[in-house]
């Protein structure tokens, strides 16, 4: 389907033409040959139709995968919106965990500090416990000396012996106070000795409940460390996922995307086919009228020319009558067209013969294309110069530049002649392309006589300067019935 769309698209405004008859070509060979041609028309008009609603369908189906394709995108943007929204979330967990492994590793620090200054309190504490001990140490071996004296002395009866063995109430009162000191500090050291037991054991339990829990901490700070660095791993895995989600995501909107563009090309394409086709049907109208008309004019010929005969042929029967001629009646020469045998000679179609490119493969003058084919035959010269009918024939068709036809030619006129060549009658078309704009003298059903002015040389349409693009068809206008004009012009 494509295929032929594109060959449509190349032979866009193609142009079928009508027909006209010379006084000796009309017979009722020429009447069937258009009959024929007007069957086999009717039948590429049935198939121009059948290409046209086949191009609407697959317009149709094509507006229909533009619109799923369009879906598809709407969905995936919402997917690529889901995870960038995913990602920055994520992002942000890791920020806030990544945060609070470093607050945690801070306190680690602090904890792992702390234990350090408690390690040396401990370490001091050791030393301060040494000292107590040799205090506690010496305080033992002082009371144990006291008792020990106490004991060999009488213990209480020594400090009465000391009182009743004063001298005077003075010395009474001074041994009362000594005793009483001595009693004191025999106290004092007792006292002592047990608040340092005390204090010692109370500062070993400290000292070793802190470390206990210094440790224990830093355990705990561990374990969360441990915990928080695992959670980051995690967080940062499903990040590379949504990440890879992400680059999957924008891959396949890039595919869907092109893929718009291939069905917008497409459809675009199939537009342009579709205008195609309508111009193609507009051609085959015409050329279905022009047919028509031949036919009439060839069936009012062939009925003038059966008359004339019959005339012809009671005029002579009258004469032999009159005469006394009793050989009995002959029949008349026939009419019919000219056999031909030697081809048709187109009149040359312009005022100057003067050619600057041949029918054929050559460089294309606008695109510089290598082995362009040229289809015509291209006569040039400046000034003013005349453009004329190349035989009698009637007028298929009229362009100017910015209307609607035939693309690059610029302003042009067709021709279709229906003419003897080598004794077989014969559809033949031609074309006169690049006219100068507004010099067009003839309108569409217009019958031209050969030589008759038809416009002037131009330079309209896609040329690089003034002249006559020329060309002849055997049939209708087509790429595939294209002819050398120089082996037909006289």
């Amino acid at each position: 389907m494509m295929k032929r769309m594109l060959a449509y698209i190349i032979i866009l405004g193609a142009v079928l033409g009508t027909f006209v008859f010379t006084a000796d070509s009309v017979s009722a060979q020429s009447i069937e040959d258009l009959q024929a041609e007007l069957e086999k028309l009717e039948l590429e008009r049935k198939s121009i139709d059948s290409d046209a609603s086949d191009a609407e369908a697959e317009i149709a189906a094509n507006e229909e995968r533009q619109a799923e394709v369009n879906q598809k995108i709407t969905e995936i943007d919402g997917e690529l919106a889901t995870t960038a929204a995913n990602l920055e979330t994520k992002q942000n967990e890791i920020n806030q965990t990544t945060q609070e492994i470093t607050r945690i590793e801070g306190s680690i620090a602090e904890t792992e500090a702390e234990i350090e200054q408690t390690e040396l309190d401990i370490e001091q504490l050791g030393e301060e416990i040494e000292d107590l001990t040799e205090r506690i140490a010496e305080r033992d071996i002082l009371l144990k000396n006291r008792l020990r004296s106490i004991q060999q002395n009488g213990g209480d009866i020594n400090y009465l012996e000391v009182l009743l063995g004063s001298q005077s109430f003075g010395d009474f009162l001074n041994r009362i106070t000594a005793v009483n000191k001595i009693m004191d500090s025999d106290k004092s050291i007792m006292d002592a000795q047990q608040a340092d037991k005390e204090q010692l054991e109370e500062n070993k339990v400290l000292v070793e409940e802190k470390q206990e829990q210094l440790i224990a901490d830093k355990a705990k700070l561990d374990q969360e460390q441990t915990e928080l660095e695992n959670q980051r791993g995690v967080l940062v895995a499903q990040q590379q996922e949504l990440t890879n989600l992400q680059a999957q995501l924008n891959e396949q909107r890039s595919d869907q995307a092109n893929y718009m563009v291939q069905l917008e090309g497409e459809h675009e394409e199939l537009e342009e086919y579709t205008v195609t086709l309508a111009d193609q049907q507009d051609i085959k109208r015409k050329e279905a009228a022009a047919l028509e008309r031949a036919i009439q004019i060839a069936e009012e010929e062939a009925a003038k020319r059966a008359e004339e005969a019959r005339l012809a042929q009671l005029a002579q029967e009258q004469e032999e009558g009159s005469s006394g001629n009793q050989g009995g009646s002959s029949t008349p020469p026939a009419s019919g067209g000219n056999s031909g045998g030697g081809g048709t000679i187109l009149g040359w179609p312009a005022s100057t013969r003067r050619t600057t490119s041949s029918f054929g493969y050559r460089t294309h003058p606008i695109t510089g294309q290598q082995m362009s084919f040229h289809r015509g035959l291209d006569i040039a010269e400046s000034g003013n110069q005349d453009i004329y009918a190349a035989e009698a024939g009637v007028v298929a068709a009229v362009y100017t530049e910015n209307g609607p036809g035939m693309r690059g030619y610029g302003d042009a006129i067709l021709i279709t002649h229906y003419l003897n060549i080598n004794g077989t009658n014969r559809q033949v078309t031609t074309l006169y392309a690049h006219l100068r704009a507004g010099t067009t003298q003839v309108s569409v059903g217009d019958t031209v006589s050969r030589g008759q002015k038809i416009a002037m040389m131009g330079n309209t349409g896609n040329s690089t300067g003034q002249h006559l693009h020329f060309e002849v068809h055997l049939g209708g206008w087509s790429p595939s019935n294209a002819v050398n004009p120089a082996n037909y012009l006289y």
